[in-house]
């Protein structure tokens, strides 16, 4: 073979650059000379540590809930007694108003049967004051 034809050895190719938080640091160990329990606690302390906080957090939220459910417990019982209120109330203004009507009525009654009596007299008067006609 001729020399311009010749295949350049082989060389190796060089992969890219260690980045400087990927590199291993001084005093740290490798993965493999960790044991498989204390690298599985590892992974898990985030997980475990957001569902102690979810659960702190759901606790606090129930006994929120049961203070509010107390509260509301207390006002359904203070809006039914002042519903109790009012409705006495307005039975009693009925009853009255019922009570006031009947009198006016009573006395429209008097008053319109004293003007009759009137009426019935002044008729009276005038029809023994008119002369008898002719034929009658």
């Amino acid at each position: 073979m001729s020399h311009s034809t010749e295949i350049p050895p082989a060389e190796r190719v060089a992969g890219p650059p260690s980045a400087p938080y990927t590199a291993v640091m001084h005093g740290e160990r490798s993965t493999s000379s960790v044991p498989w329990w204390k690298e599985a606690v590892r992974s898990w302390v985030p997980v475990m540590t957001l569902a102690a906080v979810l659960v702190f957090q759901m606790v606090g939220l129930q006994g929120q809930i049961g203070d509010l459910r107390a509260e509301i417990g207390d006002l359904r019982t203070d809006i039914q007694s002042e519903m109790g209120d009012l409705r006495d109330d307005l039975r009693s203004e009925m009853s009255d108003l019922r009570d006031d009507l009947r009198s006016e009525i009573s006395d429209l009654r008097l008053e319109l049967g004293e003007r009759i009596t009137r009426l019935e007299t002044v008729m009276e008067v005038r029809a023994g004051s008119v002369p008898s006609r002719p034929g009658q």
